[in-house]
């Protein structure tokens, strides 16, 4: 998503992108697509040509490439991390120069959702400037405390995923009660409906609140559907919030003991 935005966008030229992945397949079909990206043999390539560099790799595979790229990279190298599961602290151990952790959303591919963003106080001005000028064309970016990132993700990187679950549940239990609309409809419907509310909120400056007693009367069909969500969902998401965030603990403690292991055999 982050290359495509950048060429799209014409944020950075081709000639100056510079691309490695484990993956042979998934490089050729970059170099298809991008004819004039710079295709990496190894992580170790990049880090040697390049001083800003982008770890877009799962949580857990992140402690052996900062492993594999740290003799070549220094003080001044500016390392960005695509994923919060790491803490700094546990990255601090292969880098002593800048770095940023964030999280980038499946929205911004059009040009929407919110980037949770956290800078080291090492990271200089200058960089954080390059970093801001590298996503504010396709994404908002949120500047937070690492501490926050956890709860935060839930209502950004990983709200497509809960929205496309909550959404597919209250499609399939009004197509056990139609009789002539298709799913397809109503998931259509639906999803104008939800644009809709989604700008009415944001450009009138509504709360959910607002927009519910707006909506609701008392009494009426909308009403009786909004009491039981007040009754049922603050145990639902209760219980999802907590399933997400302790498996982002988890993930973390695991890398964190992946990176002390990685240091004492070295």
């Amino acid at each position: 998503m982050l290359l495509r935005k950048f060429t799209e966008l014409n944020i950075f030229s081709e000639e100056n992108i510079y691309v490695a992945n484990r993956s042979e397949e998934k490089l050729e079909s970059l170099s298809k697509k991008y004819p004039a990206i710079n295709i990496c043999k190894s992580n170790i390539e990049i880090a040697q040509k390049c001083k800003n560099i982008l770890l877009c790799v799962e949580p857990l595979n992140l402690p052996n490439v900062l492993m594999e790229i740290q003799p070549y990279t220094d003080s001044d190298t500016y390392i960005m991390v695509s994923t919060s599961m790491v803490a700094e602290e546990d990255i601090r151990k292969f880098h002593s120069g800048g770095i940023t952790i964030f999280m980038p959303t499946l929205i911004s591919m059009v040009n929407g959702g919110v980037t949770l963003t956290y800078h080291n106080s090492c990271a200089t001005k200058e960089q954080i400037n390059f970093f801001h000028a590298s996503l504010v064309q396709f994404t908002e970016v949120k500047i937070l405390a690492e501490a926050d990132i956890n709860i935060c993700q839930n209502m950004t990187a990983s709200f497509p995923g809960f929205f496309a679950e909550i959404m597919l549940e209250f499609v399939k239990s009004a197509s056990v009660r139609s009789q002539n609309v298709s799913d397809d409809e109503l998931e259509h419907m639906l999803l104008v409906s939800l644009l809709g509310a989604a700008r009415l909120l944001l450009e009138k400056n509504m709360s959910f609140e607002e927009t519910i007693h707006r909506v609701s009367t008392k009494g009426g069909i909308t009403y009786e559907g909004v009491k039981v969500f007040e009754k049922r969902l603050p145990d639902v998401f209760s219980e999802a919030l907590s399933a997400s965030m302790g498996r982002y603990n988890e993930i973390t403690q695991i890398a964190s003991t992946q990176i002390d292991v990685i240091k004492t055999q070295k």
